[in-house]
């Protein structure tokens, strides 16, 4: 009996020592990493391998999709990114679809990938904004209560929940933003809820709400917002802060009679405050349809057009390509370029600008081109679609809702 005893307890010795054994090699994957050198490897991957090495086993799907691997490989894409993929969704006219097409951006404008696009409305969803690697939708008829984000590496996209506020009555106006948190390492949705008053009018101050990606939540804030941001104004991500073209209609130092100065409007996602920078001295900011921000090599751009008319559709002839050096500094605007394409039927938008510089610019046939700011040379890319429909994006690989 003692010998039965002994034998089984060396067996249990065995059978445990074995169990370690496997347990220590499946959490290597079947080698003999340490895990910290197999984080460091694992962070220079793209996502692509990411997702297939889940199935490794169950101890590496659970380290790629921990919450911490997840935002150091964020961390790490961040400052690793060179700006030389992009994401290309516009409506073609040539095959009557929406594509959403990634463009290896070098010296030449090459297609690398076509993505399946989950949202098959076009006209029912618009971009809202992009950072980081995501994509945030928002639709055009229920007053932006589906919010979506995609996240185009991934072909994952998920639905926010229904926002606090709902307007009922259609007697509101929305504007959303969308950027990320660096202080929190997490992603940001800010909605605008105006009071529409008289003669469609915007009353001020509007309800803010935030949803946060960590949470999945929405919630209130309370912070002074004396401006109007109108619905058609661009966004621009940029120095942790969303920027819009807006004004604060209690502002009396009006160029224009029936119009208070145009201005940027910035709202810190760290901070959740609101503020205001000066526009460029000296411009004729009035109609701020002619006005739109974007992101220039990091830092933030002024993009001001002069509009023309031909066969009654809204053209510009002449654009100005401003950055502000410094941020926060409105002496340090500085006038990078002059786009002036009206010999050639003239410009429909400024998309944005490639990693060598150059503009992506919507002709007045609804071609996108590439122009040479400092040659002042059009570079056809043959590529043809619904203006309004054109979006450039930075692309950039994140595990973010894996």
């Amino acid at each position: 009996m003692v010998d039965q005893c002994r034998r089984g307890h060396h067996h249990q010795r065995r059978h445990r020592r074995r169990g370690e054994s496997e347990a220590k090699e499946e959490m290597s994957g079947g080698s003999d990493l340490p895990e910290e050198i197999l984080i460091q490897i694992l962070l220079k991957l793209p996502v692509k391998s990411l997702v297939r090495f889940r199935c490794v086993s169950k101890s590496w799907d659970s380290l790629i999709t921990h919450p911490s691997f997840v935002s150091l490989h964020l961390r790490h894409a961040m400052a690793g990114h060179d700006r030389s993929v992009i994401l290309l969704r516009h409506y073609s006219l040539t095959q009557r679809k929406e594509r959403n097409t990634l463009y290896l951006d070098g010296e030449s404008f090459l297609e690398h990938q076509e993505l399946e696009f989950p949202l098959k409305t076009h006209d029912t969803y618009y971009l809202a904004g992009s950072c980081n690697g995501l994509l945030c939708f928002s639709d055009y008829i229920i007053n932006n209560l589906q919010v979506i984000l995609w996240n185009p590496s991934l072909r994952k996209c998920v639905q926010l929940p229904i926002p606090r506020f709902i307007d009922t009555d259609l007697t509101h106006t929305y504007v959303l933003g969308f950027g990320f948190d660096t202080r929190r390492v997490d992603y940001k949705v800010v909605r605008l809820i105006y009071i529409l008053g008289k003669n469609w009018s915007v009353i001020v101050p509007p309800e803010v709400e935030i949803y946060e990606l960590k949470t999945n939540a929405w919630r209130g804030i309370q912070t002074a917002v004396p401006y109007v941001i109108p619905e058609s104004s661009s966004q621009a991500f940029v120095n942790g802060a969303i920027h819009w073209i807006g004004y604060n209609p209690a502002d009396r130092r009006l160029k224009v009679a029936s119009s208070p100065r145009s201005i940027v409007v910035l709202f810190d996602m760290q901070d959740e405050v609101f503020g205001e920078m000066e526009l460029p001295k000296g411009g004729d900011y009035a109609n701020r349809l002619n006005l739109s921000l974007a992101v220039h090599q990091d830092l933030i751009c002024l993009l001001h057009c002069h509009p023309m008319e031909e066969d009654g559709h809204q053209l510009y002839g002449v654009c100005w390509v401003w950055v502000m050096k410094e941020y926060g500094a409105a002496d340090s605007w500085t006038k990078l370029f002059t786009i002036n394409i009206s010999e050639h039927g003239g410009i429909g938008r400024i998309l944005g600008f490639r990693k060598k510089g150059d503009a992506l610019l919507v002709t007045h046939n609804d071609e996108l081109v590439s122009y040479d700011l400092r040659g002042q040379r059009i570079s056809r890319l043959g590529l043809y679609g619904v203006a309004r429909s054109f979006e450039v994006i930075p692309y950039m690989d994140c595990l973010i809702l894996v």
